[in-house]
């Protein structure tokens, strides 16, 4: 009973330390379903811990080491998700785009940041993008990809999203700006990026970007 007691304190511990990334009420039937596979393969690891742990202690780190694996995914799309709401788009008249994609790539720890139109013509980029207009062609070409899918009536994708053999991942996100339709892509490394992750920016950047000559690039 004290092994099981412990146990469970240390998931709660574990829990609550990523309970702050879990912010959006909006989320709640996704967040509903996360907790409840934690929950089973929670109530999995504390069986096989229990009967094979050959002390309270080692059952425990090894709980501890088994909650961080389970949580980490969950924890890294709720802090993207959260980081992502806080961006500072600044005051006045004269709003800097690229300053806005800047923090996105420091704060989602993205190498490429891209703004761009349906053509796939850079609006404003992150500092450190390689190579954008390569990468507005990719984004111009999942943007024809998803008007094809949606051809026959079928609903329309907003998210697009390429793994490659680099390990890098391409998030393309496609939103309207009065008549304009607009993508925003990034790229990161690893696969942990989800369809959803830009979602929390978009607001901001319709607002800055109806402020604005749409025609003409930021420079």
């Amino acid at each position: 009973m004290i092994l099981l007691t412990s146990l469970l304190a240390v998931g709660a511990v574990l829990a609550l330390a990523s309970a702050g990334y879990l912010y959006g009420a909006r989320k709640g039937a996704t967040a509903r379903a996360n907790l409840r596979q934690l929950n089973r393969a929670f109530a999995k690891e504390i069986a096989l811990l229990r009967d094979h742990a050959a002390s309270p202690k080692e059952a425990e780190h090894g709980l501890r080491a088994t909650l961080e694996d389970i949580l980490a995914p969950l924890v890294h799309r709720e802090r993207l998700s959260y980081e992502m709401s806080t961006l500072q788009t600044g005051g006045g008249q004269q709003r800097n785009l690229a300053a806005v994609l800047n923090q996105m790539a420091e704060k989602g720890n993205f190498s490429s940041v891209l703004l761009s139109d349906a053509q796939g013509w850079r609006i404003a980029a992150s500092g450190g993008t390689q190579d954008p207009e390569r990468l507005g062609a990719t984004a111009s070409l999942l943007l024809l990809m998803s008007d094809r899918i949606a051809r026959d009536g079928s609903p329309s994708p907003l998210s697009l999203m390429l793994y490659d053999t680099a390990n890098r991942t391409t998030l393309c996100r496609v939103f309207q700006v009065d008549s304009h339709r607009m993508t925003l892509t990034v790229v990161a490394d690893g696969s942990d990026l989800t369809p959803a992750a830009l979602d929390p920016v978009l607001a901001k950047l319709n607002a800055m970007l109806l402020s604005r000559d749409l025609a003409s690039p930021e420079t």
